[in-house]
Parts: structure tokens; sequence; C-alpha cells
């Protein structure tokens, strides 16, 4: 009953702030109603990010066979002059609690202060993006099949983390580099440790060019778990990127110790390639990732096959993708069947 009430009184509390804050935004210009920029400042938007999905386990491991909901983003954005801006989005996902029941769970995913120094330079405090995962998410625009690889080998918590941190553009190369707690999205920091996050992208042809559309980047994490336990990572991506198709391919290699046992080597290979109509159409996908969670184990790496296809439309100011999808799962050393699951999603944004 307590666990009941709290979550009212959670609810009741979010809905208050969304109230004032729409009634904050019914109050602007006209020109807000119509889409055009607002003259006076401050100005709130509203948006909404949401993964719907249906899956069933076909090789019965786990008899899996559900409805889910993976992301409930409400995006609210409040401008605050032409310079400093602000983000709150909370995040409805799945999550197990101590009982191990499986729930709907509310989070603060977004809580940040973004000020522009200038139009090349942005410095962003408070709970927000970290260098890699958002990035990757603008270069491959499935995250709606689930973790990405550095999350599925448990190396990067989260799309966002409490920390500071400054994103820059010069010429062809973005850096974005930052301090963060490392405990991800959600999660309060529970000692003094940090981690220091960088991303450099480049585009090493012009864009005129045919190769104009490759683009090289490279991350690094230096982090602790705790005192002599680091959890180091370093990623590198080569993508390319044209009106019909997408390839990327992805290099991982870690130094982890979730644990206190011993440092564990990490490793790892990714590969995925959409072949497309355009941004809207019909569309083909497959990736290919080769896992090796502790390279001091001949017996633990994993292969994972996906492949399937997906339909993009907008639909009045927003965008509607429809994804079928089979993954399979196989354990290298024997070619044993670790898993095989069919998925039908949706991502709905405006």
């Amino acid at each position: 009953m307590k666990t009941l009430h709290r979550r009212l009184y959670q609810l009741s509390v979010l809905s208050f702030v969304m109230s004032s804050l729409a009634a904050s935004a019914l109050a602007q210009t006209p020109g807000n109603a119509t889409g055009n920029r607002p003259t006076s400042y401050p100005y709130v938007t509203f948006g909404v990010d949401s993964f719907l999905q249906y899956g069933v386990e076909l090789h019965e491991q786990d008899y899996y066979n559900a409805f889910d909901v993976t992301r409930g983003y409400l995006n609210i954005k409040a401008q605050m002059s032409d310079r400093v801006s602000f983000r709150f989005t909370p995040d409805v996902h799945p999550t197990t609690d101590a009982n191990l029941d499986r729930n709907l769970g509310l989070r603060l995913e977004y809580a940040a202060l973004d000020v522009k120094l200038n139009e090349d330079t942005t410095v962003m405090f408070g709970q927000h993006e970290t260098p890699w995962l958002t990035f990757e998410e603008s270069v491959n625009r499935y995250r709606v099949l689930g973790p990405f690889f550095s999350e599925r080998l448990g190396m990067i918590p989260g799309p966002t983390d409490l920390g500071a941190s400054i994103k820059a553009i010069r010429g062809r190369t973005e850096v974005h580099a930052g301090v963060y707690n490392g405990e991800g999205a959600g999660q309060a920091e529970f000692d003094r440790y940090k981690a220091i996050d960088a991303r450099a992208t480049f585009r090493p042809f012009d864009a005129d060019g045919e190769m104009g559309n490759v683009t090289l980047s490279g991350f690094y994490q230096y982090g602790w778990y705790a005192r002599d336990r680091p959890r180091n990572v370093a990623i590198f991506m080569g993508s390319y990127e044209k009106t019909h198709v997408l390839a990327t391919a992805q290099y991982l290699q870690a130094t982890d110790n979730p644990f206190v046992a011993a440092d564990v080597q990490r490793r790892g290979l990714s590969f995925f390639g959409e072949g497309r109509q355009g941004l809207t159409g019909w569309a083909g996908i497959v990736g290919l990732d080769f896992l090796d969670p502790d390279a001091g184990n001949d017996f633990d790496a994993e292969r994972r096959l996906i492949f399937g296809g997906a339909h993009w439309s907008e639909v009045g100011r927003g965008r509607l993708g429809i994804v079928l999808t089979l993954e399979q799962s196989v354990q290298t050393s024997n070619s044993e069947l670790l898993g095989r699951r069919l998925r039908l999603q949706t991502q709905v944004t405006f």
C-alpha cells in the first residue's frame, strides 16, 4: 500500500509539472503555435520517443513471449535564451524489483543544462548524453532493436549519466569529452570514483567526393568501479552512409573488473548494414557481432546474427518505424544455439 501511495504521489507531481509547463508553452507568442521560432524567451517544446515491441523466443530457452515498452521518453525542452536551454526527460522502461518481479518503472533519463559558448561549442551539465551511445544512435537509427554493441557487453551502462562535458566542432572534426559519475542513467553515485569519457569523430575526405560519406570515430572511457578495479573501454568505428545504404564496422577492447578477483579483457567486433529506399520507405537490415566477454576463457565467445526488414514513414511532423527481425545467438566454441528470437517493433517519434 505504501508503494502504491508513493507511485501515485510521483505521478501526481509529474502531472503537475507537465501541466505547468504546458500552460507556460501555450502562453507563448502565436509564432510558437505555427512552428516558427518564438520572438521571446523562455519557450517550451514537447516531444515523445517510444519503442514498442512484441517478442517471442523460438528456441524456447527461457520461453519468452511478451509485449513490451522498451523506451517511453517524454522530452521537455525549455529554451531560456538563444544560448541557454534545459532538457527534462522521464523514461518509462522495463525493470526488475527486489522480488524479481518485472514492472514498468519510471526513471529520469535527462535533466541537463546546455550552454552554447558559440555556434560550434556547447557545454553540458547535469544528467545528459555521454559521448558514445547517443552519437552511435545518430548514425544507426535502429536503437529500437535493443542495446548497442558496447551495452550488450556491459561496458557502457547507458546513453546518459550525471556529469559535465563539452562538445565542439571544428571543420571536419567533432570532439565530445566529459567527466561523469560512471553509474549510468537513473543510478546515484555511491563512491568517489569517476569516469572520463571522450570521443573524436573525423571525416577524412572532402564532402563533395564519393568518399565524403566516410566517417571515422574513436572513443575511450577511463574509469573505475572502485580502487584497483578499472573500467576502461576503447572503441573504434568506421561508417559509410548515402541515400540508399548505411554500413558500420566497430571494434571494442576493454579492461574490466566489475567484481574483485582479477581484471577481465573483453573483445568484440560488430558489423551492421542497411539497404533502403531512402530515409522513408522500405529497408533491409543485417547485423553480425562477435563477442568475447573474457579473452582468458576459450569457451565463452558468442556470435550474434540479426536480419530483417523495416518500413519508415513521416506521419505529420512525426516519424513511424516498423521493424521485423530474427535474432540468433550461437556459442562459437561448440556451435551451440543459445537463443533465437523473433521481434516486431515500432518506433514513434514526434
